[in-house]
């Protein structure tokens, strides 16, 4: 195979030291692919640089030497080295020092397809090629001897709005279309900015090598004059092309931007994740917010992961940072490597956020059933909002973590999301917490709810497909052929209204015998499930059915239903609704609460069955879940998160601009503030986060 080869211009001007630790670095790292090393001395007042050079070049026959009669500055002195490339070419800073096979994979970068005209390495200081601290400085030291293992890192190229000028790969072609750097930038800064736009102008394309790096100490050649040659040619700049600042500052913003920096981050051990519990109300009232709460517990407690719980109120931020979880009311600076979403999209808001944001997305989506269920929106139109709402985040995460195999089967199936990106890790349970029985405490519990004698327990939300209602006329026809001895057993309710349609806990009236107890404390809910002589729950629909692991771990016998996610969840442990019948039902309640050998079977086995499912094996699971997106982000989702940003910006602006027009129209006779300060306004409520 032929091997590509490309020359090296190294503009020289001060500090020996430093010129030569970069020109030793070029000469032992590049390998075959050095065509010639041209080094053009640009009249440098370190009189010890002349016989470095002459004797580099005496000694060293891929080295070339130029010296300027007079000094050309920065620009001229690049163009002068230009002149004389036999082919492809890179523009090196002589305060730089490169790696093994840094030159052979820009060149490999270079050619992957006939646009890429131009291509920057990764840097410990470049701006936008900066790593592991995007756009800020990195001591060298920090990297070196690393195990970085770049060369395993995907995507391998990121294309990028703008080269760095501290290394530059610039193609021969592209060269001989554009000519060299345009020296109305004189002494530096901008001319590669200048280049690589001119060349975006004929639909090239510059693209940053995230497996390359080259180490860059920074601006030794212009000292103090630094600022002052910035400002005035980033007028130049910017003058020329007008929407350079907003493209560059769009791009920053973007994960694509941030994916080699994360990955750096996470080679140097660091995976930083940031839990979205914003949308949580409630918190522990229902499996959303035990999903959260627990998760992130677990997180630090059995993790190395960095977490942070994004929140929206004082409860949220109390609650969380009780479980000795750090809060955040917006994301950290840097930005953590995942931004994982606990639960379904909700709101337009939440989907911005999770766009806008530049780390990895990640969402659980726990159940499809107000995806398929108009009845659960208050219209229609929330109903297919929501349904957008879903697509768009789940195509926008770089994993989607589903809390059963059957909800993944779902996931793959309904939205058509890769296999490969959606992870299958199981809610825990708290086993302790359940299991720990103080008899005085319950007796006080029984007392406050008036509970005498026997009952049996229902415990969760009342949405319609937990099909309570059928429970209930199970209950009815259980009451009326009760025929033993002891009191028939009642049935409570406990759990949240949802007030939806369908929903149960508002009907006010109850049949003899039920009774709801609205949503209680924590240590209530053990207590009811520990006294309660079996749980019954007759979904019809589940992602996973965690109140079948509490009950489990609380020794209670669980009758629970057959379909969806739940046999995966109860096992061999339950006692399982086939026909879904009342006459069903009302059997099951008449087995369980007298068959003491049922009884005493069901809680042993849910017993080994809650040792399956812990939350100590879920955040290790959610770890390697985030480790994996880091590891290898999804070019393709890259590309889905960005474009979807900027149709909602676009969407965004719509609004904005619908908003303007229906001030003027509803307030014509009225005074009103001038035009800029309602953009401003509205900039504001539109604005990115």
């Amino acid at each position: 195979m032929k091997v590509r080869r490309a020359d090296v211009v190294i503009p020289i001007y001060a500090d020996v030291e430093v010129t030569r630790a970069c020109i030793d670095s070029v000469l032992r790292h590049s390998g075959e692919s050095l065509r010639s090393l041209i080094l053009v001395n640009d009249c440098s007042p370190d009189p010890d640089m002349y016989p470095m050079l002459r004797t580099l070049r005496a000694t060293d026959p891929r080295v070339v030497l130029l010296e300027n009669d007079v000094n050309l500055g920065f620009v001229g002195t690049c163009n002068r080295g230009l002149a004389i490339r036999g082919g492809d070419v890179v523009l090196l800073n002589s305060d730089t020092r490169v790696t093994e096979g840094w030159l052979e994979e820009l060149l490999g970068v270079a050619y992957l397809n006939d646009r890429i005209c131009a291509v920057v390495p990764l840097s410990n200081n470049a701006t936008i090629c900066s790593v592991p601290a995007f756009c800020k400085e990195t001591k060298a030291q920090e990297l070196e001897g690393r195990p970085l293992e770049l060369e395993t890192f995907s995507p391998r190229y990121t294309e990028v709005p703008t080269g760095v000028g501290f290394c530059l790969l610039l193609r021969h072609v592209a060269l001989n279309m554009l000519g060299g750097l345009d020296p109305a930038y004189g002494r530096g800064y901008n001319e590669e900015n200048d280049w690589c736009l001119r060349a975006q102008r004929l639909g090239l394309q510059i693209v940053r090598a995230n497996r390359a790096l080259v180490y860059h100490l920074g601006s030794i050649s212009f000292g103090e004059e630094r600022n002052e040659l910035e400002r005035l040619n980033a007028r130049r700049l910017h003058a020329r092309y007008p929407h350079y600042p907003e493209h560059v500052g769009s791009f920053v913003r973007t994960t694509d931007a941030h994916v080699a920096a994360h990955y750096v981050r996470r080679r140097l051990g660091e995976v930083a994740a940031c839990l979205d519990g914003r949308h949580i109300v409630g918190l522990k009232e229902n499996g959303t917010g035990v999903h959260a709460a627990e998760l992130a517990k677990a997180l630090v407690k059995h993790t190395d992961v960095k977490l942070s719980v994004w929140v929206s109120s004082p409860e949220q931020r109390k609650f969380f940072e009780r479980q000795g979880v750090r809060t955040v009311e917006a994301l950290d600076t840097p930005p953590p490597q995942v931004l994982h979403r606990s639960a379904q999209v909700l709101r337009p808001e939440e989907l911005r956020s999770l766009l806008d944001a530049p780390s990895h997305a990640v969402i659980s989506y726990q159940d499809l059933i107000a995806y398929r269920a108009p009845t659960t929106h208050p219209n229609y139109g929330l109903f297919r909002r929501y349904r957008a709402l879903s697509f768009a985040s789940l195509h926008a995460a770089q994993a989607v973590i589903a809390i059963s195999e059957h909800n993944r089967q779902e996931i793959i199936s309904e939205f058509q999301v890769p296999p490969e990106r959606v992870h299958t890790v199981h809610l825990g349970v708290d086993v302790d917490s359940f299991a720990d029985r103080d008899e005085t405490a319950n007796q006080k519990v029984l007392e406050k709810h008036s509970l005498v004698g026997p009952f049996l327990l229902s415990a969760g939300s009342d949405f319609a497909h937990k099909n309570l209602r059928l429970l209930v006329e199970g209950y009815q026809l259980f009451r009326a052929g009760w025929k033993h001895r002891s009191p028939v057993p009642k049935l409570i309710f406990i759990g949240p209204r949802t007030k939806g349609r369908g929903a149960l806990y508002d009907d006010g009236q109850w049949p003899e015998g039920v009774r709801y107890l609205g949503t209680v404390a924590p240590d209530e809910v053990r207590a009811l499930f520990q006294e309660s002589s079996a749980y019954f729950f007759p979904t019809a629909y589940e992602g996973f059915g965690l109140p079948v692991l509490e009950a489990m771990a609380a020794g209670t016998p669980v009758v629970c239903s057959s379909l969806t996610s739940v046999p995966e969840v109860a096992g061999d442990a339950a006692l399982y609704l086939e026909s879904f019948s009342p006459e069903e039902i009302a059997a099951r309640m008449l087995s369980v609460t007298t068959d003491a050998g049922l009884r005493k079977h069901l809680v042993a086995a849910g017993h080994e069955q809650v040792k399956r499912f812990t939350w100590k094996e879920t955040a290790r699971r959610t770890e390697a879940v985030y480790q994996s997106v880091i590891d290898s982000p999804a070019q393709v989702t890259l590309h889905q998160k960005r474009a979807l940003a900027l149709i909602f910006e676009q969407w965004a602006s719509a609004e904005e601009r619908a908003h303007i027009a229906e001030h003027h129209l509803h307030h014509a006779s009225q005074p009103v503030a001038s035009g800029p300060g309602i953009l401003r306004t509205l900039r504001g409520r539109f604005s990115r986060r």
